[in-house]
């Protein structure tokens, strides 16, 4: 618990001092109404808007993978269906001559038993 509480500090503080770092470097200034925003707000709205935009590339990139993996899918289910449509001929001659044509298993006779 201790350990959390300490975290918890040091995180503020953390955001406090970037929060005033983003202010002076940039002189970026939120206004609220007619109230311009503290630096640590200032540098949460700047967090959210950063979270906000790695959110959408987030599911920019899982759709346009999502999309190439069901082409890809689409591609080799396609040729695997034009592959046996156009040789299904050939691979039923080759289990009829498959099935005719396997070593009958031999029985080994004792003569004395």
């Amino acid at each position: 618990m201790k350990n959390a509480f300490m975290a918890v500090i040091i995180a503020l503080i953390l955001v406090y001092a970037f929060g005033n770092l983003f202010n002076d470097w940039w002189g970026i200034h939120l206004m609220m109404g007619d109230d311009m925003l503290s630096p640590l707000e200032n540098f949460a709205a700047a967090s959210a808007v950063g979270l906000v935009f790695v959110a959408i590339g987030f599911i920019v990139a899982l759709s346009v993978f999502g999309t190439l993996a069901l082409a890809v899918f689409a591609c080799v289910a396609a040729l695997l269906v034009m592959g046996l449509s156009a040789l299904w001929p050939v691979l039923l001659v080759a289990a009829v001559i498959w099935l005719f044509r396997r070593p009958r298993q031999s029985r080994t006779v004792y003569p004395n038993h």
